[in-house]
């Protein structure tokens, strides 16, 4: 189990470097956005278009990686929505039980479907050079790649979740049949 739980480990640090570059993402579109709205006043004050589509749409890319990279480190961190109201009530092996179901039943499949769905029009994209039908405006390519390796690292985040789940379960019983048998 230990060498399971070293895989959930890794998995975690890869998740985790994803996040830093989010991180710096949501910098970068800050200030991009906050270039965006000065330029656009200082720009009409001086009679210069100080703005383009490329930086508006630089913004929301900023924004999708932040999103998609994202996605495996706020599992990891346990910020995703939860029912808090019924698993406030349960027991721990209730919830440790509930969450590998989830997990294996809706997480894995939603998001390996996802990376599977999105992978032909993100390498389509790719190969056609997909550019901004807006003047100045940038490669679409780069964030639709995105996707895929947006889901791709949430599955990685749902097995490793999935494997601490299933070592909790086993501990536990584990531990409830050693407390079972007494020695003599």
């Amino acid at each position: 189990m230990n060498k399971w739980l070293a895989l959930a480990n890794s998995i975690d640090k890869v998740n985790k470097a994803f996040a830093i570059i989010a991180r710096w993402a949501i910098l970068l579109m800050l200030g991009t956005g906050l270039w965006n709205v000065v330029g656009r006043y200082i720009g009409v004050a001086i009679g210069r278009n100080l703005s383009s589509n490329g930086l508006i749409e630089g913004q929301w890319f900023l924004f999708d990686l932040v999103f998609l990279l994202g996605l495996g480190w706020t599992l990891q961190r346990q910020d995703h929505v939860r029912v808090d109201v019924l698993q406030s009530r349960w027991k721990l092996k209730k919830k440790v039980r509930i969450e590998l179901l989830g997990t294996v039943a809706l997480l894995l499949p939603f998001a390996i479907g996802v990376m599977a769905l999105s992978i032909p029009p993100a390498i389509q994209s790719w190969n056609i050079g997909e550019a901004s039908p807006d003047p100045n405006g940038l490669p679409r390519y780069w964030v639709k790649m995105l996707i895929p390796i947006g889901f791709f690292l949430l599955s990685l985040q749902g097995i490793a979740e999935g494997l601490r789940n299933w070592a909790q379960l086993k501990e536990k019983s584990t531990i409830n049949r050693k407390s079972s048998h007494p020695t003599t």
